[in-house]
């Protein structure tokens, strides 16, 4: 698996995570988890590109 990739599924999951519970409870919002998801996402995209190519 390519650098930063793991972060990028890692970032999606909290994402996910973060706006079923979000949308599923009438009293719970998780910020947290889509921010740093978003993080996440933007930090493995930022590796990805800065990975030499692999043959």
């Amino acid at each position: 698996m390519r650098a930063g990739v793991g972060w990028i599924l890692a970032g999606v999951a909290l994402v996910g995570a973060g706006a079923a519970v979000t949308f599923l409870s009438n009293a719970v919002v998780w910020y947290g988890a889509i921010v740093v998801g978003i993080i996440w996402i933007v930090r493995g995209v930022l590796r990805l590109s800065k990975a030499p190519r692999e043959r």
